[in-house]
């Protein structure tokens, strides 16, 4: 899953890149204005941040303050990350919910300058990129709770 993850980063990143270098040239080559350029690049960044987020979680390579971790003895600090995955999973189905919200809510909304983009995606890559999120922090709980059942946690 984290490769196509990492192939749709790039698909997306590529994408902006072009949409950018075609604005630039837009404006500065053709003397015209493509204000949809600006829109998709915004939106193409919040989806490869939001899907690169998905991903860091897996290999739980996201920004941790591991200064109580690190101090404590090796069986109380898998309970520590045990409890820190419950946390972060409350979190993340109220990040879902509420990003699912925002879908049903924005679903007759469109993009300022395309007409033919409905905010609601926006929104749902959201959904996507929480849903994703949850079940990698479950993988890594289980992989917590019974190591070497789960697979070994690879550093990519």
């Amino acid at each position: 899953m984290k490769k196509w993850i990492d192939r749709f980063n790039g698909a997306f990143l590529g994408l902006m890149f072009l949409t950018t270098f075609y604005q630039v040239l837009a404006r500065n080559v053709l003397f015209t204005s493509a204000m949809w350029t600006e829109e998709l690049a915004k939106i193409l960044f919040v989806y490869i941040v939001f899907l690169g987020s998905a991903s860091l979680i897996e290999s739980e390579g996201h920004i941790t303050i591991a200064l109580l971790s690190n101090r404590l003895p090796a069986s109380m600090a898998r309970w520590h990350r045990l409890f820190i995955h419950i946390v972060l999973v409350a979190f993340g189905v109220i990040f879902v919910w509420s990003s699912w919200l925002n879908v049903l809510n924005n679903w007759n909304f469109y993009a300022p300058s395309m007409t033919w983009f409905r905010l609601a995606y926006l929104y749902l890559g959201l959904v996507v990129s929480g849903v994703m999120t949850l079940c990698y922090l479950l993988l890594n709980m289980a992989r917590n709770l019974f190591p070497g059942r789960f697979g070994v946690r690879r550093a990519s």
